[in-house]
């Protein structure tokens, strides 16, 4: 099956590698690949994100988005993943794990982003696990609006 979920993030603080948000794949048994990321800012201040694998959930973000039946693009059933969808602030970060898959540097003005599209099958996410944009350095991550595409 193929599906989206997108959300609006808040600013984070100004602390390296804050996480802005966070695809988490809760599945014990299922994992998740995704086919594509698009990212856009909604505020005109220079912006920093970079996206890297998570090997632990955190806790408490501000908003967590919960794909449905209408999540799914033919509209036949709920992730069977009930992979979420996680946006900043978070009271405890998520675990970053490994090497940034991307890094940028988004000019002040409101849209600039990036549409990411993977290669092949997509990035695959393992149960458990997640896939975050999170600032690599102590400046504030602005706010922006994020869609993950994915397949299971």
């Amino acid at each position: 099956m193929q599906w989206s979920i997108g959300g609006r993030s808040l600013a984070t603080a100004a602390t390296a590698n804050h996480v802005g948000a966070q695809l988490w794949n809760p599945s014990t048994t299922e994992g998740i690949w995704v086919t594509a990321i698009s990212l856009f800012q909604t505020a005109a201040v220079v912006s920093n994100p970079s996206i890297k694998r998570s090997s632990a959930r955190g806790a408490t973000p501000t908003a967590t988005v919960t794909p449905d039946i209408n999540s799914d693009w033919s509209r036949n059933v709920s992730p069977p993943s009930a992979a979420v969808l996680e946006l900043a602030t978070f009271g405890t970060q998520p675990t970053l794990a490994g090497v940034p898959l991307l890094s940028s540097n988004l000019p002040a003005a409101i849209a600039s982003g990036f549409m990411l599209p993977f290669a092949g099958r997509g990035l695959y996410i393992p149960s458990a696990q997640g896939l975050c944009v999170y600032t690599p350095v102590a400046v504030i991550l602005q706010p922006f609006d994020i869609t993950f595409f994915i397949e299971e």
